[in-house]
Parts: C-alpha cells; sequence; structure tokens
C-alpha cells in the first residue's frame, strides 16, 4: 500500500516539468549470479527538483527514493536478491538516483526502469556466465634469491569475473600473516633461509566458486654457517707423535666449498699435503648443501701445533672457523706450576699471619709487664702511695697521692688519718699534693682533702 502511496504521488503533480530528462545507466557492464550490481539514474530538470523518483523491472516496482532526505521509502522484500536505494546531489546541482543490488538471483534480469512524473528511462540487465579460473601460472620477480634480498611472486589466471586470489606456503595460510598476500602479489621482504619453501597460490571465481591453485619452490641461497648441533671442539689437545682429527660441518645453500689454513706470523698460510688431508663428507639426507670438513694433524714437532683455521665459501658470503690446536703435555706442566706457585702463595701468607699473631702475643706481655715493672717500682719508691679514697676524701681514681715525706709519718691512723711524729707540728704539711697520672704523664698539684684528718700527738689538726 505505502508504494501505491508513492506511486501516486508522484503522478499527481499539478504541474508537469518542462526540460527535464531522465538517464539510467548499470555501472558495471556485466552482472554476475551472486554478486552486486548498481544502477544509476541521472535526472536533469531546469524548473524544479523532482519530489520522487522509482525503480521498477518487468512493471514490477522495487524501490522507491525522495529526494529532499534520500529517505528510501519503499522496497522490494519478497525478491532473493536484495535492494536498497538512495539518491545525492551532484557538483552541478542535479540528482542522481542509485539503485544497489545484491546477492544477485535470476530474478534481477529483465527491463529495468526508472521513472519521474511523466519521464522514464528503461535499460535491459542480464546475468553474464562466470568463466575460469584457467591459465592459472605464478611468476617471480628474481631467478634467485639470496639471504637478505626482497622478492614478490605473482599469481594470474584467466577470470570472468575476476577472480580472487590467497596464498598458503606448505599449507599455511598467509592471508593474515605480515607477509601475507596483496591479492595477486605475495611480497617477502629480507628474506632468510626458513623462507624457503614450496608456495602456493589459489584463484577462486566468486560467481561460481570454481578454483584452482598453482605451485612454486622457492629456495632462498644462504651464506656458510656452522651447525651448532654438529661435533665441534674450538680447542684440541693432542702430544708429539699423535694425529689430532679437526671436524667442522657447515650448512649452506649453494653447498659451500672449504679450505684448510694454518695461521703463521699473522697470516692464513694454506694447508698442505704434507701437514694433513682434507676431506669433504656429505650428510646423508641433507638438502640444505651441508657438508663435513675433516683435517688430520700429526703432530712431530711444535711447528704443527698452533691455530688453524677452515672456510667454507659459496656465492653468497665466506665463513671462517678457527681451531686451536695444543700440546696436551705442555699444558698439565703449566697446570702444575700454577699449581704450585698458588700452594706457595697460601704457605706464604700463612707464615705472615703467624709472624703477625707472634709479635701481637710479644707487643701485649710486654705492655701488661711495663705496667707491673711500674707498679711495683711505684710501690717501693712510695710505699705511702695510693689510689684509694681514705676517710671521707674524695680522691680523684685514674691519680695516685704521694705524701711530702712518707718516711717521717709514724703509723696509719684506723680511721685513715695519719699521725705525725713525736715534737712535729701539723703545719709542715702541705695541703697541695702532687696527684701523679697512673699512665706516667706529667703530675699535677692538687689540694687533697686527706690532710683534714692529720693528727699531732694524737690531736687532730684541721
Amino acid at each position: 500500500m505505502a508504494l501505491i502511496f508513492v506511486l501516486a504521488l508522484a503522478y499527481v503533480q499539478s504541474n508537469t516539468a518542462t526540460g527535464t530528462s531522465l538517464t539510467l545507466t548499470q555501472t558495471h557492464s556485466q552482472a554476475f549470479l551472486g554478486l552486486t550490481l548498481q544502477l544509476k539514474c541521472d535526472v536533469k530538470t531546469a524548473t524544479r527538483q523532482p519530489q520522487g523518483l522509482l525503480f521498477q523491472m518487468n512493471t514490477v516496482p522495487k524501490c522507491t527514493v525522495k529526494v529532499d532526505d534520500c529517505t528510501q521509502y519503499t522496497r522490494d522484500t519478497d525478491s532473493q536478491t536484495q535492494y536498497t536505494c538512495g539518491c545525492g546531489q551532484q557538483s552541478d546541482g542535479n540528482y542522481v538516483y542509485i539503485l544497489n543490488a545484491s546477492s544477485l538471483h535470476d530474478d534481477v534480469e529483465g527491463n529495468w526502469r526508472c521513472e519521474y512524473e511523466e519521464f522514464s528511462n528503461t535499460i535491459h540487465v542480464n546475468l553474464t556466465d562466470p568463466e575460469g579460473p584457467t591459465q592459472i601460472q605464478m611468476v617471480k620477480t628474481e631467478p634467485q634469491t639470496k639471504e637478505g634480498d626482497s622478492v614478490n611472486l605473482t599469481c594470474s589466471a584467466n577470470c570472468l569475473p575476476d577472480c580472487r586470489y590467497s596464498w598458503t606456503k606448505g599449507g599455511q595460510d598467509l592471508t593474515s600473516q605480515t607477509r601475507g598476500s596483496r591479492g595477486q602479489v605475495l611480497a617477502v621482504r629480507g628474506v632468510v633461509g626458513d623462507d624457503s619453501g614450496n608456495y602456493t597460490c589459489t584463484a577462486v571465481n566468486p560467481s561460481s566458486n570454481k578454483a584452482s591453485d598453482t605451485s612454486a619452490f622457492l629456495l632462498v641461497q644462504t651464506s656458510p654457517k656452522r651447525k651448532v648441533d654438529a661435533p665441534f671442539a674450538p680447542t684440541l689437545k693432542t702430544a708429539t707423535g699423535q694425529t689430532a682429527k679437526m671436524e667442522v660441518t657447515f650448512s649452506g645453500d649453494p653447498r659451500p666449498e672449504v679450505s684448510w689454513w694454518k695461521i703463521e706470523s699473522g697470516s692464513l698460510t694454506p694447508v698442505n699435503n704434507s701437514v694433513g688431508d682434507t676431506e669433504r663428507q656429505d650428510i646423508p639426507g641433507e638438502v640444505d648443501g651441508s657438508l663435513t670438513a675433516v683435517l688430520a694433524v700429526k703432530v712431530e714437532t711444535d711447528d704443527d701445533l698452533g691455530m688453524y683455521c677452515v672456510s667454507a665459501e659459496n656465492i653468497v658470503d665466506t665463513t671462517f672457523v678457527y681451531i686451536d690446536l695444543q700440546d696436551e703435555f705442555d699444558e698439565d706442566a703449566r697446570c702444575h706450576s700454577q699449581t704450585a706457585v698458588a700452594e706457595m702463595s697460601i704457605l706464604r701468607i700463612g707464615v705472615i699471619a703467624g709472624a703477625a699473631a707472634m709479635l701481637l702475643a710479644i707487643t701485649v706481655v710486654a705492655v701488661v709487664f711495663c705496667r707491673k715493672y711500674k707498679e711495683m717500682k711505684r710501690a717501693l719508691d712510695c710505699p705511702y702511695a695510693s689510689t684509694q679514697r681514705l676517710g671521707n676524701a674524695v680522691v680523684d681514681s685514674n691519680h695516685y697521692q704521694e705524701l711530702p715525706s712518707p718516711q717521717t709519718l709514724r703509723k696509719q691512723l684506723p680511721e685513715g688519718g695519719y699521725t705525725l711524729p713525736t715534737g712535729g707540728t701539723g703545719w709542715v704539711f702541705s695541703t697541695k699534693v702532687d696527684l701523679k697520672p697512673v699512665d706516667g704523664t706529667h703530675p699535677i698539684s692538687k689540694t687533697n682533702p686527706i690532710y683534714d684528718h692529720i693528727h699531732d700527738d694524737n690531736i687532730m689538726i684541721k
């Protein structure tokens, strides 16, 4: 009902436009089953802009749109083909109406017409049968690819409509990877040895879903490298009269050529047959050009010892590997010598530590003896000297007292004072006494309250 209403609205315009033209075109020259189709209706009018336009096929309305807001009013929802429509203003001020059809089915074939008022234009739409893909092929930009180079693989096929392309390497999809495909071209930048392998391009017809593929092997030429999982000894020890076998395994594409050298006076000297033979051994099952180089050297003199070198060279690069051939006996002697030096060092350290301990012990004994001697001498020279507090006197414990005339004192009173000899007078004893530090430094004079308890003939002298 809405579609009938819009049609009636378009046909009951009160004024007929003059100078109006309609041009209906198919944007793609061919339409294919399952793909998309677009129809464009250019409307040119000299008097006023159209209010709405109708797309119909074989007299059956499919979609209507109004120009003022490009609103889609109706569309056919019963068809297997999906339709949408809209419009837009061009740079010259005129409008173009667009019908988009997707998931095309057989019902899209027929006469298509765009109508505005009494004006219309008609074209016929046919579905084209898809073809291909056929004659698919792959081309590599560089015939030879070395490490670090870049390579483009280009795939092409005869296809109607144009085919879609996808890429795999050894069955692994490359589409979502950094080195993924860009349509017909697969670009690989900075190739490494792991990029070698079988690459497959698949072309798919988007209308019929028919597919065809082709494959090509990409070989990346790599520089020689020592195989880390193969036997190798950077240092060999041997003895005079024995034969040392040096062995190095290389990988590389193409397979490298190897040569043995000996370093003499800072330069490389080719190894001749008098020193040893060079033999090449292919590793069974290896496809990357792996090769094992073996050199056997019979050590007769010291000149046969030293640094040897093996070079591996191909068209990409040259690699050198060094092996040091040493005298096993000399090495043992050096080890014994180093052990003896270490033992002597330990013994020397022990002797020094023992002497230091003895010196420390002697020093301690000497200090103790000197202190005891000073104490004994002071006791003999000054029998009345004392570091103890006498009576209520306050005496510095760091000093001892020496009475002015200890030989004239008669006896020590029980209360800690002293009695004077008979006929003596108290004033001859000064309250100023010398306090001699225990450590033997210069004595000092100080008033000593001990003399508050000196008596004269049993009479206390204050």
